[in-house]
């Protein structure tokens, strides 16, 4: 029996819309794209544009009229000029089918209508039941195209090619909120059109005194049928008296039942099938992924009737465009066991470390240069598709905790670097021949390389981290949904990633249960916003759905699947694209084809599954939509005899065995002296040999003499509330203290405050509050020394035996083959 064929692969042999319009203008479409393919390589999109190179390629091949070509080819001229696009290729020649559909629908909707009937009786897809047009569908096209194909130029271009006609309103729809002001941002950027987003930019009531020409943009959240109680969604019958050109970003979302308003509202907007003509609109919609939502034949004859022009992923990576692809694939007959996962994160780290290493060496830069060749600094990116912390079903659990274990294996590495030096030294020595969790140009640069100092070298590169240094997990409050994964050196946090999840309080208490403690940071801002921010210092962003959809980001490198479940094909395929996405030469998208091997890493995404299971989801979801096909080699381990490693361990006391007893100021002479920094961070950036470099410092001097002179305005009672809450949520019970303690804490010489002079002037509410936060601080650390002290004196030691290797039973290599 033949193998059921993907949605993909079906839509795309029954895209009857394109193939009627390619023949209506005279262009069979394998050669006219293998001529414009050849123009694009030899002469700039500028000038394939402007001086008509484009054009000649196309009349080459042409059967019909060139006249009409040469018609189509000046309206997208000078709306790709209003948009400000040179086009590639691909997007010239959707334009300039876009034209012709939008022509031939303005000037005898009823003539193209037979039209395409009489080709589509002609060309019936083979095996698929497409009914005739209606005067309904030919108010409906889309584009399918891959993520970073430039979807958002082209919808600005079709703006350009369609704005003269009378519309009542012009209305872009995205599916988020950031989405909204992305889209909103890049139309101002043009200052072609007047914008109105909402509800940035006013409320409801606003949208009635704007002009027809102005854009409005708005995402799918924000509109309903009805409206209910107050709050910002506006109801449809706000648009309904009126013919409305509707441009949808992600236009595959709302195909599922529960989503299925979404395409309804968006129907109502574009008056699809309205009885009276003068509400009947257009409406156009962008996707990477209609191929894996038209398993549903409701959705299947839709787009095959209104597709223009198709450029998913497997033409858009066989041209080149975004980066390379790699991936092994490890089963074990111990998936679930830590030493596994263990061992599959120490090689995703690593294989991001070789990309980190590379992006900063002096060999890369002046080899990008050479090739014109423009790399954003490597970004490993931690998915899973579910709202990470929420406990809806078994799904988002099982995600939960595998961010959780991702967590604890960063803190465990950061905290006892020598835990990150024996996976190294683990993984160096497991490869054999054609079994290797490390791509081939990673192993090359580790083979004979200490584990020590290499371990130092990626904690250093990939964290900033350095001897000393404290992992910490902050709950960023001035940003929804996020959590700062930073390292405290001295009294300064430097933040090196962040969690970017639906729910962080959930994920809080779940790395809480674990012993992971999480605080608070109420003066940071948000570290999603600051990837993209030269210097940020953000390297790893463990995250949800807003990575997979409308990220604009040219950094993530590496991708380590954190859980991936059925039917997310569409998610799958948004997330790749995000993975693959390139800046490549001269800002065009397009990797080398023959990159020298230090620029190789750079133009390579790497990913790995934290199971098997997921990266097998993933692998199917790229092959339905023709990415690739995979050749799979089982290969062998041969496995030694274990070592019988062992090592040591501290056990901490029990609460029970001992009590620390904190009054007067004697407890104060077998304290250490602790610095609290108060001092100011400097950036600074600029431009040197055609490369951005950015410096960071630190300013500040002694200013505990300032603070001394503050005392008195310390409320003391407070401080002691404070630190009667600090006990309780540490729950310290056998720590005792009293005011005496606090008192000769504040006036002891066991403590220094490091910061700029004339920080605080005491008169001040603010300052004579965040002097009182400082004592609170001050008394903290020295209570907690004084515990800690008591504490080690009664830990013990034990030899304990060493966590197993993890060297899986099985390798498995794949080969990617594009189409």
């Amino acid at each position: 029996m033949a193998a059921k064929r993907s949605g993909h692969a079906r839509l795309k042999a029954a895209l009857v819309l394109r193939d009627a319009l390619a023949q209506e203008v005279g262009l069979p479409l394998a050669a006219a794209m293998a001529q414009l393919r050849t123009v694009e390589g030899n002469v700039s999109t500028a000038q394939a544009l402007t001086e008509g190179k484009y054009l000649d390629a196309l009349a080459s091949v042409s059967t019909g009229d060139t006249s009409h070509l040469a018609e189509l080819d000046g309206r997208v001229r000078i709306a790709c000029s209003r948009a400000q696009l040179a086009p590639r290729y691909a997007q010239y020649l959707a334009l300039l089918l876009f034209a012709h559909w939008a022509s031939a629908l303005q000037d005898d909707a009823g003539a193209l209508l037979i039209r395409l009937n009489a080709w589509l009786s002609a060309h019936k897809p083979k095996g698929e039941d497409v009914p005739d047009f209606t005067e309904a569908d030919l108010q409906l096209a889309a584009f399918w195209m891959a993520t970073a194909a430039g979807k958002t130029h082209v919808l600005h271009v079709c703006l350009a090619l369609l704005e003269k006609q009378a519309w009542d309103r012009l209305i872009v729809i995205t599916p988020s909120e950031a989405l909204t002001r992305q889209h909103a941002d890049k139309l101002r950027a043009l200052g072609e059109w007047e914008v109105f987003a909402y509800p940035m930019d006013g409320d409801a009531s606003a949208m009635g005194r704007l002009s027809p020409e102005t854009v409005i943009v708005l995402d799918i959240n924000k509109l309903a049928t009805d409206k209910k109680g107050e709050g910002v969604t506006v109801p449809t019958s706000v648009f309904s008296e009126g013919r409305n050109l509707v441009f949808v970003d992600e236009g595959h979302k709302g195909q599922k039942s529960e989503a299925s308003v979404w395409k309804e509202i968006q129907s109502t907007l574009a008056g699809i099938g309205a009885e009276q003509a003068k509400h009947r609109g257009l409406l156009i919609e962008f996707s990477a992924t209609f191929g894996q939502v038209v398993e549903g034949e409701n959705s299947f004859s839709r787009y095959a009737k209104a597709v223009v022009f198709d450029y998913a992923y497997d033409r858009f990576h066989q041209d080149r465009y975004g980066k390379d692809f790699w991936h092994v694939r490890v089963q074990s007959s111990t998936d679930a066991d830590d030493a596994a996962q263990h061992e599959t994160l120490t090689a995703a780290l690593l294989a991001y470390w070789h990309q980190v290493a590379s992006f900063r060496s002096a060999d890369a830069k002046k080899a990008a240069k050479q090739a014109n060749l423009k790399v954003a600094a490597p970004l490993w990116v931690l998915l899973g598709l579910s709202v990470i912390g929420s406990t809806k079903n078994d799904g988002d659990k099982e995600q939960t905790s595998d961010v959780v274990d991702v967590l604890c294996y960063l803190n465990g590495i950061l905290s006892q670097p020598d835990r990150l030096y024996e996976n190294l030294k683990g993984l160096l020595a497991t490869a054999t021949e054609g079994a290797d969790l490390l791509p081939a140009s990673v192993r090359a640069v580790v083979v004979g390389v200490d584990a020590k100092s290499l371990a130092g070298r990626v904690l250093a590169d990939c964290f900033g981290w350095q001897a000393g240094d404290k992992p910490v997990l902050r709950l960023v409050k001035a940003a929804t949904g996020e959590l700062g994964l930073g390292l405290l050196r001295g009294d300064v946090t430097h933040y090196w990633g962040v969690v970017n999840v639906g729910d962080a309080a959930g994920l809080k208490k779940a790395l809480e249960a674990t012993g992971l403690a999480v605080e608070d940071d109420a003066m940071t801002g948000s570290l999603f916003a600051r990837l993209d921010a030269p210097g940020s210092g953000l390297n790893v962003l463990v995250g949800s759905r807003r990575f997979a959809e409308g990220w604009d980001n040219y950094r993530a490198s590496s991708l380590t699947l954190l859980r991936l479940g059925q039917g997310e094909g569409s998610l799958i395929i948004q997330m790749f694209g995000r993975v693959v996405r390139f800046a490549g030469v001269g800002g065009d998208g397009k990797r080398l084809e023959k990159p020298a091997d230090v620029l190789a890493p750079l133009q390579t995404a790497y990913v790995y599954g934290l199971k098997s299971g997921y990266l097998n989801t993933f692998l199917q979801g790229l092959s339905d939509n023709g990415v690739h096909e995979v050749k799979r080699v089982e290969c062998g381990v041969h496995k030694h005899a274990p070592m019988l490693l062992q090592s040591v361990r501290a056990i901490a006391p029990d609460k029970a065995d001992f009590q620390t007893l904190v009054t007067g100021s004697q407890w104060l002479s077998s304290v250490k002296k602790t610095t609290v920094s108060l001092a100011a961070s400097i950036a600074t950036s600029g431009m040197q040999d055609g490369a951005v470099s950015a410096r960071q410092g630190v300013a500040g001097q002694d200013i505990t003499a300032d603070f001394q002179k503050a005392l008195g305005l310390i409320d003391r009672d407070a401080v002691y509330r404070e630190m009667v809450e600090w006990k309780r949520s540490k729950q310290l019970w056998n720590f005792a203290f009293d005011m005496g303690a606090i008192d000769a804490a504040l006036n002891s010489s066991k403590f220094e405050i490091l910061g700029l002079p004339g920080m605080w002037r005491v008169r001040e509410p603010a300052d004579i509050a965040r002097i009182n936060r400082l004592a609170v601080t001050i008394v903290r650390r020295l209570f907690e020394s004084a515990y800690r002290k008591q504490e080690n004196k009664r830990s013990r030691y034990a030899l304990i035996p060493a966590v197993k290797s993890g060297i899986p039973d099985l390798y498995y290599k794949e080969f990617l083959n594009v189409e």
